[in-house]
């Protein structure tokens, strides 16, 4: 977290920050401003090659500096050789993203209960509400509009977005981002139904958010009916998505935008879940499973899988009896030929 908001910064201060060789003319002192394409590299910009076409690119038109992979041989000016070009750019171009929301203090209209603990190097804008025993560690960043609920707890370094709603009881580790409009701990979807009547069943569980988590825009978390809704860590979730009561998310999964997962189901480590794909509740998904884009999941998944389709089932299969279905035109007229020369043959 870049509490200084820097704007610029020297190539020494660049190498300090990742791991490098430095090839060109460029002094230690030079000074960096920010990221740019490479179509638009000045002498005080950072952009990235890492393909043959945008090599030869940077040859011709980048001022600045390029980072390529290890023993590159172009005759690129000033680059930077590293083992991955883009996980280095992004770390780098991390460095010049400001923080958003980051004022430190507290907004003259914002309500905060007499029993909540804040911690060091706080910014809580305006408009922000914050209920009775919540706990805010170092360095949170709390945009306008926000509202907390009582006993939520907040991890360090951690950044919500303007009008985020957490709700009672939640649990936010370290380093979690949570994106505008999102809804933490809202209410479960449960309900009895008992003579065509349909009767709500109170969520009396909570949240839990561990470290590292990334929550996009307009996101809907519901709390647990008697224990937590689990996110793991390092889990990134895409805008817009919907994870039911008592789904437990393992770590370091990517949940892309408009996924709908249900109650209960169980979600392994490493587990990628494509653009709006849905899930049963009560489904257990295995470590390391992908599934492809608008899959339904219907049924449980083995670890190490890669499931497509609706209902998903193996990729390997459903791409067999997608290329069945795309010739059933040909088959039907084939049909008719046969029916037509039966006929003929009576």
């Amino acid at each position: 977290m870049n509490l200084n908001n820097k704007k610029e910064y020297t190539l020494k201060e660049i190498l300090r920050s990742i791991e490098g060789t430095f090839k060109g003319l460029f002094s230690k002192t030079h000074i960096f401003t920010g990221i740019s394409t490479i179509e638009d590299n000045k002498a005080d910009k950072i952009t990235f090659a890492e393909d043959k076409k945008n090599i030869q690119k940077a040859e011709k038109e980048a001022e600045g500096l390029v980072i390529v992979g290890i023993d590159d041989e172009s005759s690129i000016k000033n680059k930077l050789e590293v083992e991955n070009v883009r996980l280095t750019y992004a770390k780098i171009a991390k460095l010049f993203n400001p923080l958003p929301y980051y004022n430190p203090g507290v907004a003259s209209t914002a309500v905060i209960e007499d029993t909540v603990k804040i911690g060091k190097g706080i910014s809580i804008n305006h408009n922000t509400y914050i209920g009775e025993n919540t706990e805010i560690n170092d360095n949170v960043i709390i945009g306008p509009g926000v509202t907390i609920g009582k006993n939520v707890k907040i991890g360090s370094n951690t950044i919500i977005h303007p009008n985020v709603v957490i709700e009672r009881d939640t649990i936010i580790g370290k380093d979690v981002t949570i994106e505008a409009s999102s809804a933490i701990g809202s209410e479960g979807y449960g309900y009895v139904t008992v003579k065509g009547q349909h009767h709500h069943i109170p969520q009396l569980g909570n949240v839990i958010i561990e470290d590292e988590v990334e929550i996009g825009a307009s996101v809907t978390i519901d709390r647990a009916t008697q224990s937590s809704t689990i996110i793991g860590k390092g889990t990134k979730i895409d805008n817009q998505v919907q994870i039911g009561h008592n789904v437990e998310i393992g770590k370091n999964c990517l949940i892309v935008a408009h996924v709908g997962i249900g109650g209960s189901t169980t979600i392994g480590d490493n587990v990628i879940l494509a653009g709006r794909v849905g899930v049963i509740d009560h489904a257990v998904i295995g470590d390391n499973v992908v599934v492809g884009a608008a899959s339904v999941v219907t049924s449980d998944i083995p670890e190490g899988k890669f499931y497509l389709g609706n209902p998903a089932q193996d990729k390997m299969k459903e791409m067999r009896m997608r290329a069945v279905r795309n010739r059933l035109p040909e088959y039907s007229k084939l049909l008719k030929k046969l029916k037509q020369n039966e006929e003929t043959d009576k």
